[in-house]
């Protein structure tokens, strides 16, 4: 993917204004107040990155702009007239907006009538929608899916689906809720490209910093419902101390070791000893190990450790969906107690499906040894003792009305004392920073706070092997370095299904390649990260981090050459 900078410019002040908020206040039915007095203006043409930690008000802003949630308190101006309820029909004719979960936009029992359904109500002429609708599809690589159920669609390809609904209306306001979330390095490219032929007003939610680097020229940052920045990209990203206060400073992902000769793994401390401790550095095995790994290559394959039974043992496993579709084909691989995994692949390549298989939740054909046993369908309830799975979508994994009874859930249905699953509880909503948010509904919380009681939840439980089906997206930077500390300390053995190749270089040591559903390659992660073919023929390819992080860095560099090595003091306002 080839991405350069925007060249830094703010529309002319004479550019029409298409949204004007004046001291926009909202809160929520339980009380809790998402957005503080907010005063912005929006231009034809703005391309804004809308910016801030988890929970911060970022997508309730995106519904109310796009008139799915009214102010509590303050205006909402759309083309210089109020926003009221009459003209929320006008307003959605322009406007197109991407929820953050795709599952929540498509309902349809195939792609194309997702697509579809928008430009009928609409009442675009049938060929011209029908057009449309293959059109947009065609834009984001879905053409061959039309006819498809999205359910039998991995996340991301529903996420690109999604998204060609919205862009088939041919809005001239586009708002955007974590576009990147969940998507493959192929699919994120041609998303870039689209989004940079764009020619209306932009305004994307992202915690992914690389990608925004290369589209949005302006930077709007809230914190706790209140706007902080209103600021040029550019100038807020040239700036750590700035990024470091709002909880984005992703610097960490291009942070070099000073003892580089340190395989992955080395070192690696006793369980949850420094996890709970925000001011603990990253340990320097992992960090050792950015986007382009300069550790490692001279040593051998593996990481010297003594050699550990196997605890998961597939021999040519296939699974079938029930319309007939081939998820996994002849699937053998061992992975060893211990063991830090990554499984990677493009979208709908079965990465996913692999790992509902190994948790039990599917069963296909052929055979499955857990810790040296076969696992059939008698043995799944005991296999849930002990493997941990973090769903791709928290959403589905969140079944209880308060977070502190999701995080005990698992352990009540363990056995656990009341007495111990209190301390138990208090203690991961402490390391999920949900502390105070204990007697709050899961489904109130934002996508990134929902992420971390999920993997709180899984945590908690202490499995033997834990499953983590994209554990990054939606999670602001701050959150990302403190999960890679806490995993760092895990002790079980780790499967992350991931398309952060920095997370992916950082945590694990062996990586697993699946397309279409076969395993194509298995090696060292190390050595997957340095080849570049490998990464260009399946749609791979991530030396555009590298330039990114250079880039940035740079411009970092530059801004800290008249303070004290963190940057500039930086007034966004």
């Amino acid at each position: 993917m080839h991405l350069q900078a925007i060249p830094i410019h703010r529309p002319q002040q004479s550019a029409s204004c298409v949204y004007r908020l004046e001291g926009v206040d909202y809160t929520y039915p339980n009380g809790n107040r998402a957005l503080r007095g907010i005063n912005l203006c929006i231009h034809e043409g703005d391309r804004i990155a809308l910016l801030g930690h988890n929970g911060s008000g970022k997508t309730t802003l995106a519904r109310v702009l796009s008139g799915l949630a009214r102010p509590a308190r303050g205006r909402v101006l759309f083309e210089e007239a109020p926003l009221e309820p009459h003209r929320l029909g006008h307003l959605r004719k322009k406007v197109g907006f991407l929820f953050q979960d795709p599952d929540d936009q498509l309902f349809c029992t195939s792609v194309l009538d997702d697509v579809l359904f928008g430009l009928i109500n609409f009442q675009t002429p049938p060929e011209g929608a029908a057009q449309r609708a293959l059109g947009a599809l065609a834009q984001l690589g879905l053409e061959d899916t039309a006819h498809k159920a999205p359910h039998h669609l991995s996340y991301g390809q529903r996420k690109r689906a999604a998204l060609a609904a919205v862009l088939a209306l041919y809005p001239s306001v586009l708002i955007l809720d974590e576009p990147t979330a969940n998507l493959d390095p192929a699919s994120e490219d041609l998303l870039a490209q689209v989004l940079k032929g764009y020619a209306g007003t932009l305004i994307c939610i992202s915690h992914d910093l690389l990608f925004l680097y290369g589209l949005c020229t302006r930077a709007v940052v809230l914190q706790d419902g209140c706007l902080h920045h209103d600021t040029s990209f550019e100038a807020l990203i040239s700036h750590r101390r700035s990024l470091q206060e709002h909880g984005l400073d992703f610097t960490f992902r291009f942070r070099c070791c000073d003892s580089p000769g340190r395989h992955v793994g080395a070192g690696r401390s006793p369980v949850r000893s420094t996890a709970n401790d925000p001011s603990s550095s990253l340990p320097p095995a992992r960090s050792a190990h950015v986007c382009r790994v300069s550790a490692g290559e001279a040593g051998s394959d593996a990481c010297q450790r003594p050699e550990q039974p196997p605890i998961l043992e597939l021999h040519q496993y296939t699974y079938r969906y029930k319309d007939g579709a081939v998820a996994l084909r002849d699937v053998s691989l061992q992975v060893r107690r211990g063991e830090r995994v990554a499984l990677v692949g493009p979208n709908g390549a079965g990465k996913s499906t692999l790992a509902a298989c190994l948790a039990g939740i599917r069963s296909g054909s052929g055979r499955y040894r857990f810790d040296g046993k076969i696992v059939d369908n008698r043995r799944r309830r005991e296999l849930w003792r002990h493997v941990g799975l973090l769903f791709q979508d928290s959403a589905d994994q969140t079944v209880c009305s308060r977070c502190y009874d999701e995080v005990a859930f698992g352990l009540r249905n363990l056995g656990w004392p009341e007495s111990k699953v209190h301390q138990k509880v208090r203690a991961m909503l402490r390391w999920a920073g949900l502390g105070d948010l204990e007697n709050r509904v899961p489904q109130h919380l934002s996508g990134g706070e929902r992420k971390r009681l999920a993997l709180a939840s899984v945590l908690a439980m202490e499995p033997d092997v834990l499953i983590l089906d994209e554990p990054t997206a939606g999670l602001d930077p701050q959150a990302e370095e403190n999960l890679l500390k806490l995993l760092d300390e895990v002790e079980a053995t780790i499967l992350l299904i991931s398309h952060d190749i920095c997370f992916v270089s950082m945590l694990t040591d062996r990586t697993i390649l699946l397309h279409r559903g076969k395993i194509v390659r298995d090696v060292p992660t190390w050595r997957f990260l340095k080849d570049e073919n490998l990464h260009s023929l399946y749609g791979l390819d991530f030396t555009y981090y590298n330039r990114c992080c250079r880039e940035i860095q740079h411009l970092q560099e530059t801004a800290s050459e008249t303070a004290d090595g963190k940057g500039a003091p930086f007034n966004g306002l």
